[in-house]
C-alpha cells in the first residue's frame, strides 16, 4: 500500500463495510496454502485456507456473488449490480485445483481463473517463480564463496554484496535474461526442470476441463507472463490474443476474457483496441482497484492476498481510496 492507503488503512474500521457495500468488487488473488511455496515465497505473502474461508464468508456476509456469465450475454454495455463481488485468481497455480476450487464449489461461489498456456501441464516455469527457488536455495543452503563471486560477476554487481542485497538484484532479472536465470541455477546445483517434474506448480489441461465442466470460467493472461510495456506493440498482442485463443481451442469456450499480468498501469489503447478487434465482446480486468477505465468492458480489481491485513478494513480502503481519488480527478483511467 502507498502512503495514502496506509493512512486510509488505519483510520478505516469494518463497520464502515456496511456503508460503502453498494460499490460492487472484484479482489482477486494467487493461490491459498498452508504451508510455504519456495516458488512463491520470495515474490509475495498469501493467505492459509483458513483467513481465505474467512475471506469468503465476510464477502458471503456483505455482498452478492456475481456470476461470470453476466459478461458473456452481451456485446453491448455492462451494467454491473450493486453489492456484489466476483474472485478472480492469476497464474493458473496447482493450489486452484487443489484448494480454491473445492472450497468454492463447497461455498456455491463462482470464479474466474486467468492462465499462461506456456506452463499449463508443467513443462515450462514463470521466470519469477525461478528466481524465488533460486533465493530459497542461496538463504537455505551454504554456498563457497567463489560460487558466490560467479554469481556476483555475472550479475554486474560489486564483491562483496550482502545476501539481501544480492537477492534484490536477483529479483529485478527480466524474462528476456533467462540465460543468467539458467546460469545462476547450474552454478548452484539447481535442477529448475526437477523441480517442475516433482512439484507440479501449475494446473494441467485435465484439471482445467474438470473445472470448466463444474462451471468456473476461464482467461488469458498472456501466454509467458512477460512485462508487457518492455515489448513491442505487436509481441504484445500476440501473447495476449494467442492466449485468449488457446483456451478457445483447447477447450472449446466461446467467451474471451483476459487479466493484464503485474499491472494495466501503462498498458495503451492501441493494445486495448486490438484486443476489441479481435472480440468486441471480449472483458478486460485490470487491478488498479476501484476505478473506472475507457472502456466499460475493463473491470478494475484489488488484491485481498496479504494475510496481514484485515479484509473488512481493506474492502472499506479501497473504497475510501476511490473517493480519495474522485477528489484529485484520477478515478478515470486515462491510456495513450
Amino acid at each position: 500500500m502507498g502512503l495514502i492507503k496506509d493512512i486510509l488503512y488505519k483510520t478505516s474500521n469494518k463497520q464502515m463495510l456496511g456503508v460503502v457495500k453498494n460499490q460492487s468488487i472484484f479482489p482477486y488473488y494467487h493461490l491459498v496454502n498452508n504451508k510455504d511455496v519456495t516458488h512463491i515465497k520470495h515474490l509475495y505473502q498469501f493467505k492459509n485456507i483458513e483467513k481465505f474461508k474467512q475471506d469468503l464468508d465476510t464477502l458471503l456476509k456483505y455482498y452478492k456473488p456475481l456470476d461470470p456469465s453476466l459478461f458473456t450475454n452481451t456485446r453491448t454495455k455492462i451494467i454491473i449490480p450493486k453489492n456484489h463481488f466476483l474472485l478472480t485468481f492469476d497464474d493458473g497455480l496447482s493450489e486452484i485445483y487443489n484448494i480454491i476450487f473445492p472450497i468454492l464449489k463447497q461455498k456455491g461461489i463462482n470464479a474466474v481463473f486467468f492462465i499462461n498456456p506456456d506452463f499449463i501441464d508443467n513443462n515450462e516455469s514463470l521466470y519469477k517463480h525461478d528466481l524465488s527457488i533460486i533465493i530459497e536455495s542461496l538463504k537455505t543452503s551454504h554456498y563457497k564463496k567463489n560460487t558466490i563471486d560467479k554469481i556476483v560477476k555475472i550479475l554486474g554487481i560489486e564483491t562483496n554484496t550482502s545476501l539481501p542485497q544480492l537477492t534484490t538484484t536477483i529479483k529485478q532479472i527480466k524474462q528476456s535474461q533467462n540465460n543468467i536465470i539458467e546460469d545462476i541455477a547450474d552454478l548452484l546445483n539447481i535442477d529448475l526442470y526437477q523441480y517442475i517434474e516433482t512439484h507440479k506448480p501449475y494446473l494441467s489441461k485435465s484439471q482445467i476441463q474438470e473445472m470448466i465442466h463444474s462451471g468456473f470460467y476461464f482467461g488469458g493472461h498472456t501466454m509467458s507472463h512477460p512485462r508487457l510495456l518492455e515489448l513491442s506493440i505487436e509481441k504484445q498482442k500476440k501473447e495476449v490474443i494467442d492466449s485468449i485463443k488457446w483456451l478457445k481451442t483447447n477447450f472449446n469456450i466461446d467467451y474471451s476474457f483476459f487479466a493484464f499480468p503485474f499491472s494495466d498501469k501503462g498498458i495503451s489503447k492501441a493494445l486495448i483496441n486490438e484486443i476489441f478487434k479481435y472480440d468486441e465482446s471480449a472483458v478486460i480486468f485490470g487491478n488498479s482497484g476501484i476505478k473506472k477505465d475507457v472502456n466499460n468492458r475493463i473491470i478494475q480489481r484489488f488484491s485481498l492476498e496479504n494475510p496481514n491485513k484485515h479484509t473488512e478494513k481493506q474492502i472499506v480502503t479501497e473504497n475510501l481510496y476511490k473517493y480519495y481519488n474522485k477528489a484529485i480527478g484520477k478515478y478515470k483511467i486515462k491510456r495513450n
